[in-house]
């Protein structure tokens, strides 16, 4: 054998290794991290409520969670099927942006991803009736279809501009209402303010997922509101959006409307949009490290205020009434992973970094 057709066998064995199966296919093709936000939006939900009544239903807060996974996961196959256009148009895709990428490299075939994510929808719908009332039934029938027609045909929302809107509607406000709703506590000017201020987080969040993507999607026809908007009114949208949330956050505080833990927390959150804004305005998005960091770091906004959600909330309840121990166990164990989550990301991110300085730095 010559040493070029060894070398030939060689990188076809090496590539038929790096070739994934089925199974983890599938797995990524769920982008199953993206969990974590509708994990921590129904653990601040209920986090409010629990504050508000003193009680905890464990069973409905795993209903609800079930539900919220089921439908985060139909949303994501679902996307990858009708998005796949878009995602072949993209150049420049992020571990945030642009989609899984299973599909634009071949290693399942389109049908698998629609057929997965009926099943899904299917399960969730099931999971769905299984509410306790009928109002908690028709928000969970309007995720769903929120979710369903965020890229699917008719509507099609994320590609008339409405995408950013559904996506707040759906993870940031009704999935949260439903996990407050499901332990029949009662609305209070405390939830509707926190809603306000994830539902607007999400939205500015989501201008700058889809800032990467902008010259992908308009070579498909694909409008969003961040192609509307163009990159330099999505950071003046962004730095003023933020200027507007913790001001919002601010006067609550001060009116006794957010505990003043709560409020602390969620001000602590602050320097993360900072950085965001900062970073872009000193580097293009174009350049693949600074769109890698950015969209991570925006999109941690949100699971980071849920969190602060979480705690202030439940220590704040604390200090008047004893808190059910189900809910500790829950709140804890969801701060555990998502802060060993976070801090294992970003050591990878780190790590990757620091890899292609040395590559470069040697070529």
């Amino acid at each position: 054998m010559t040493t070029a057709s060894r070398e030939a066998g060689h990188l076809t064995s090496d590539a038929g290794a790096r070739r994934p199966g089925v199974l983890r296919a599938m797995v990524r093709l769920g982008r199953v991290k993206f969990l974590l936000q509708s994990t921590s939006v129904v653990g601040a939900g209920s986090a409010v409520a629990v504050a508000g009544s003193g009680r905890f239903s464990l069973r409905w807060y795993l209903l609800v969670l079930l539900f919220a996974w089921l439908g985060h996961l139909m949303t994501h196959y679902c996307n990858e099927y009708f998005d796949l256009e878009a995602d072949r148009a993209n150049a420049a895709p992020t571990s945030w942006t642009g989609g899984s990428r299973v599909l634009v490299e071949g290693l399942l075939a389109p049908q698998v991803s629609l057929a997965t994510a009926f099943v899904l929808l299917f399960g969730a719908l099931g999971v769905g009736v299984a509410l306790p009332t009928l109002g908690q039934r028709l928000v969970a029938v309007a995720v769903l279809a929120v979710s369903w027609f965020y890229t699917a045909p008719p509507l099609r929302l994320n590609y008339h501009a409405l995408g950013e809107t559904a996506c707040a509607t759906v993870l940031y406000a009704l999935v949260p209402l439903l996990a407050f709703l499901a332990q029949a506590a009662p609305v209070t000017s405390t939830l509707l303010t926190y809603l306000g201020i994830v539902f607007t987080l999400q939205i500015l969040r989501c201008l700058i997922m889809n800032l990467p993507d902008i010259p992908g999607d308009r070579c498909v026809g694909k409008t969003t509101l961040a192609g509307l908007l163009g990159p330099a009114r999505i950071l003046r949208a962004y730095a003023g959006g933020h200027v507007v949330v913790y001001t919002a956050v601010t006067v609550a505080l001060a009116r006794d409307v957010l505990p003043p833990v709560t409020g602390g927390a969620l001000l602590a959150t602050l320097p993360v949009p900072v950085w965001v804004v900062l970073r872009l305005r000193h580097r293009a998005i174009t350049d693949q490290r600074t769109a890698e960091l950015v969209t991570f770091w925006a999109s941690m906004v949100l699971p980071l205020s849920s969190c602060a959600v979480i705690i202030g909330m439940t220590l704040s309840a604390a200090l008047y009434r004893p808190v059910p121990a189900p809910w500790w166990a829950v709140a804890a164990a969801t701060l555990v992973v998502f802060t060993t989550w976070l801090a294992q990301t970003v050591t990878a991110t780190l790590r990757r970094r620091s890899r292609t300085g040395h590559e470069g730095a040697a070529a």
